[in-house]
């Protein structure tokens, strides 16, 4: 198992520790469970993001996409004239 080395404010060990106490777990396994939880959510976050888009597909509505895609490049100015070849 590796250890970590980690540096925190003073109120911010504070409350980890308040939040550990309420676990009745040590600070390390405390960190450890929040460190699980946090390497779990990408993938329940990119399934679930997928499958809205899915959802609002099927639905015929707006995903989002659009406005998006659409704005992205606005503040870029107009291209230079192009050379033919």
């Amino acid at each position: 198992m590796s250890q970590v080395t980690i540096y925190l404010e003073e109120d911010t060990l504070a409350a980890a520790k308040a939040a550990a106490a309420r676990s009745q777990m040590s600070l390390s396994k405390w960190f450890a469970q929040f460190a699980e939880a946090e390497k779990q959510k990408p993938k329940q976050s990119w399934s679930e993001f997928f499958a809205e888009i899915d959802r609002l597909r099927a639905a015929g509505l707006d995903d989002g996409w659009d406005e998006l895609l659409d704005n992205r490049h606005g503040d870029l100015g107009t291209d230079a004239p192009r050379e033919a070849f």
